[in-house]
């Protein structure tokens, strides 16, 4: 009896060597957490991808860095994926508890915890936001194990959680998706909405992602190669509405009108930003969108090629087809700014053939898009923009039988007081213009939005029309922003901003005119600035700024600051001193309407 008692002590001791294949994984071998994912040439979102992966795909692991691991793929390709990205290969769970087609639930609660065990006892691993989307991967008891949109698996409880009907998932997260536009290069994603998370990748300017949720500042967005937190201040994003799909007949192209806001703008092949680039358009040139893919609108840009531009890059136009002025009366057209350009194409890289004056009256021929061909002295035809013209024609309803148009009402009372004053106050860059970029980080478009509100909040107090080009963080072109002072009749524009150069010792506060009645208005703000801030005084100065050039009001512009500078910086990016600023564009404000000014 001793004996079989020995032999099987020593059974038993044999056993326990054997290693419990359901607790192990798979050594250095690691899968996709996600249905796909892109394997890239070196440890970054800017190398090129040479390979992708699936769910299921087992990976060796060579080495580690910066967040990115270098593997081999089964078939011997080498290249790197981000970590998050991964999973550890795990034989622990039996086949039976995978599931092919994971269900998916919404977090029904803040703040819940995911453990890594069934268990009040288990540790946390993360917290969840209610609405955020979860997959189901497997039920026990009242616990359910699931696994994040950043690729954390663990343990919920049930009861926190919802099911989604699967008709939402595949029509409803599409038609009410958030789409966004990275604003600055190298932009830090992390693991969380916190700038303590880990740094799990970066985006750079112009990249466009989905938003999938925000908190405090911080917006989850996902690309088709990383999913993370970035911080809100530097994305441009709309909802795109669940009603847009109804308003436009999926076999039926777009039709709208638009111009470019940007020079040297690429037509590509393709509605991709890297799609081979098969031409160029300028700014300010006028297009019919023939159709639309995401963020992407096709166009005609030379007769008969076609391609594809990105929308973020333009603005509402008119058509580009030409007209014949038909009023029944010639039309007039008056120059506004001397030095305006009159070119031999509708285009501004068109050649030049004569510089008009202020004043100068020419009889127009076409209009062309944005463009206005007028007759010269000499007998020939050239093109003008008309948003530095006048023109004396009325639309027809409002000429009389006759045919002759009948000169506008014009106010000759001057303006002797603020509380009687119209002002426009520019608060520069928004959306996906960010402006400069401090020191530190500040964008230039948040500090300006923020001045202009203090100074708006005085104005108005003040009895004064205030009229702001934007209220809160969105693109608008230039020349929205002068037609808005147009638009309104202002007496006065200002518009507000924050300097940057490479030199990180400049500093101060300047003021730009143009032209005429824009020095007074820069002078007697700058002297109110003078009375108030503390920083260098760089003077007054001509500027040949677009809103202060295309301007028919008085306009002054005003760079607060160089957020280039650190400790400048710092300043500028306080209350008080925003403050300040505020009160003496105010100050002189309030002598420039009162006449008082030396």
């Amino acid at each position: 009896m001793k004996q079989r008692i020995n032999i099987f002590i020593i059974f038993l001791l044999l056993c326990s060597f054997v290693p419990f294949q359901g607790v192990s994984a798979e050594e250095g071998k690691l899968t996709p957490a996600y249905p796909s994912i892109q394997i890239r040439e070196g440890p970054g979102l800017a190398y090129p991808p040479v390979a992708s992966g699936s769910e299921g795909d087992r990976f060796t692991e060579i080495s580690r860095e910066y967040g990115w691991v270098h593997v081999e793929t089964s078939d011997g390709q080498m290249g790197w994926i981000a970590e998050w990205l991964l999973t550890e290969v795990s034989v622990a769970q039996p086949e039976t508890e995978q599931t092919e087609n994971p269900s998916s639930s919404a977090v029904t609660t803040d703040q819940l915890r995911v453990r890594d065990a069934p268990s009040e006892e288990g540790e946390i691993l993360t917290v969840l936001a209610a609405g955020e989307v979860l997959q189901v991967l497997s039920e026990e008891s009242d616990w359910s194990e699931i696994r994040t949109s950043t690729g954390v698996t663990g343990w919920v409880f049930s009861a926190y959680i919802e099911a989604q009907e699967t008709a939402d998932e595949d029509t409803g997260s599409e038609s009410n998706r958030a789409y966004g536009t990275i604003l600055v290069d190298r932009l830090n994603v992390r693991s969380d909405a916190s700038a303590e998370g880990a740094v799990i990748g970066t985006l750079n300017s112009g990249d466009q992602v989905n938003v999938l949720d925000e908190q405090y500042g911080w917006l989850e967005v996902e690309t088709g190669s990383i999913s993370g937190w970035v911080s809100s201040s530097y994305v441009e994003y709309n909802l795109q509405g669940s009603n847009a799909a109804d308003e436009i007949p999926a076999d039926e192209p777009l039709q709208a009108d638009i111009h470019i806001t940007a020079d040297g703008l690429n037509v590509r092949s393709e509605p991709d930003r890297t799609s081979e680039s098969i031409g160029t358009v300028s700014l300010y040139e006028s297009y019919t969108v023939l159709d639309q893919s995401g963020e992407w609108v096709l166009i005609e840009f030379r007769e008969g090629e076609q391609g594809w531009i990105a929308s973020w890059y333009t603005a509402p136009g008119r058509h580009a087809g030409s007209s014949s002025v038909t009023t029944g009366q010639e039309e007039s057209i008056t120059i506004l700014y001397n030095g305006s350009n009159i070119r031999r194409e509708p285009s501004t890289n068109a050649e030049i053939v004569y510089r008009a004056q202020a004043g100068e009256v020419f009889s127009a021929l076409s209009h062309e898009g944005d463009w206005i061909e007028i007759k010269l002295a000499d007998g020939t035809s050239g093109f003008i923009a008309n948003w530095i013209v006048s023109s004396d024609a009325k639309p027809d309803d409002e000429a009389d039988s006759s045919g002759v148009t009948e000169e506008p009402e014009t106010d000759s009372e001057p303006v002797t007081s603020i509380e009687d004053a119209t002002i426009v106050i520019d608060a520069g860059h928004g959306g996906r213009d960010g402006g400069t970029i401090g020191a530190s980080g500040t964008l230039e478009k948040s500090i300006t939005l923020r001045t202009a509100e203090i100074l708006y909040h005085k104005l108005v107090s003040a009895g004064a029309n205030v009229i702001m080009t934007r209220q809160d963080d969105r693109y608008i072109e230039l020349h929205q922003r002068v037609a808005i002072s147009q638009q309104h009749d202002a007496d006065a524009f200002v518009s507000i901003h924050y300097d940057s150069v490479d030199d990180r010792s400049v500093r101060g506060y300047t003021t730009y005119f143009y032209g005429g009645p824009d020095e007074d208005l820069a002078n007697a703000i700058h002297t109110g600035l003078e009375d108030q801030m503390t920083i260098r005084n760089r003077g007054v100065h001509f500027g040949n700024f677009l809103v202060l050039r295309d301007n028919t009001a008085p306009s002054a512009l005003i760079e607060l600051g160089f957020i280039s500078n650190p400790s400048e910086e710092a300043s500028v990016t306080n209350d008080r001193f925003r403050e300040i600023a505020a009160t003496g564009i105010y100050n002189g404000l309030t002598v420039y309407f009162s006449g008082d000014e030396d």
